[in-house]
């Protein structure tokens, strides 16, 4: 994860915030204070999830004192995962915002708001946040605590480490919910209230596909570790509700990254058909006046004419041409990429090891 730009942003100098901050909000502005990167911040906090969580179990007898167990490093590395993909999706917000700024209209105070407002989650949102993702912790916990680890002969302390762990991922998954929504939704006011668009200024309109992009693929990282986990750790071969929940998975991130950006794909396809029609009024202008030059016999400016109809055909065929998807090609196909290999490599996988009896 890169550190923001020292540089003073708009927030900064704008006035007193629309709304306070969530408690992450604050987290994530106390670690940009650190005279180091934040990633290292989130792997020095990898290190001392996972000690929390062993803890209990060094205690309680359930592991050796100073022993590792895989699961449980894995454990910590999801739950800091979640909230370094907040972090970093808030910073790929901000970069996309000024990316895209050449298109706004906007104000310093202005556009201080739509930055404040796509990187910031209000105090009262994530609250619910908090609550339902408590609620729902704890009801994935006590509906099947064998997926968290716990079993009939587990401890108390473990059973309640194991408790605060499933409350504190959903949490986060939450509040991650949560971050979409309203990113997803404020990209889409920003492009609907964008008042200088232009078909042929390719570079800001595909500010906030970068956003949407990581965004999805911060979902599919998050999807595909248990499948990859099954190759690389051994674990056991996914179910039928492993297969549906990663389909869902992929769809959803596959609607990550479109539906923030459709009204801004259906804003470049009426702005490309308006060119469009106004190259083929002038094209059939055009081609009236050469026609009608031509039976007066003004053969001296034909040649003109001729010109003027050629270099318009050659606009209309561009024009023609000219995606109104607001994401350059290669953004698409690296979705889908990452989409299609880690199914391949599994499904290869288990086909070897039938193959060799493994």
């Amino acid at each position: 994860m890169s550190r923001i730009a020292q540089q003073q942003s708009p927030t900064e100098v704008s006035a007193a915030p629309l709304f306070p901050p969530s408690w992450l909000d604050r987290l994530q502005a106390w670690i940009e204070r650190f005279p180091f990167p934040p990633w290292a911040s989130y792997l020095l906090a990898v290190l001392g999830v996972s000690l929390l969580i062993h803890v209990p179990l060094w205690l309680d007898g359930s592991l050796p004192p100073g022993s590792i167990e895989v699961a449980q490093l894995v454990a910590a590395l999801f739950l800091v995962y979640i909230a370094a993909l907040i972090h970093y999706l808030n910073t790929t917000a901000r970069g996309a915002l000024a990316n895209y700024r050449p298109l706004l209209d906007v104000k310093e105070r202005e556009y201080a708001t739509l930055e404040y407002t796509l990187t910031t989650i209000p105090r009262r949102v994530a609250l619910v946040a908090t609550f339902v993702g408590a609620l729902l912790g704890a009801a994935s916990f006590f509906s099947s605590p064998e997926s968290w680890g716990v079993s009939p002969n587990s401890s108390m302390l473990a059973t309640t480490s194991a408790l605060l762990k499933a409350m504190v991922v959903m949490i986060l998954v939450t509040y991650w919910a949560m971050q979409l929504i309203r990113q997803g939704r404020t990209v889409d006011r920003i492009h609907r209230t964008t008042t200088r668009l232009n078909i042929f200024r390719r570079r800001p309109v595909y500010a906030f596909s970068a956003l949407t992009l990581r965004a999805a693929l911060g979902l599919l990282l998050f999807a595909y570790s248990y499948p990859l986990s099954v190759i690389y750790l051994g674990l056991p071969p996914l179910s039928a509700i492993d297969f549906a929940t990663l389909g869902a998975a992929i769809a959803i991130s596959l609607a990550i990254f479109i539906v923030p950006l459709y009204r801004m794909h259906r804003r470049l396809g009426d702005e490309k058909q308006r060119l469009l029609l106004d190259a083929d009024e002038r094209y059939s202008l055009l081609v009236d006046r050469f026609n009608g030059q031509l039976d007066k016999g003004k053969v001296t400016d034909l040649e003109s004419t001729g010109r003027a109809i050629a270099t318009l055909t050659t606009q209309r065929d561009y024009l023609a041409k000219v995606s109104t998807w607001p994401w350059r090609p290669e953004t698409l196909r690296s979705l889908l990429s990452t989409i299609a290999a880690p199914i391949i490599l599994y499904l290869a996988s288990r086909l070897l090891g039938r193959l060799i009896g493994v």
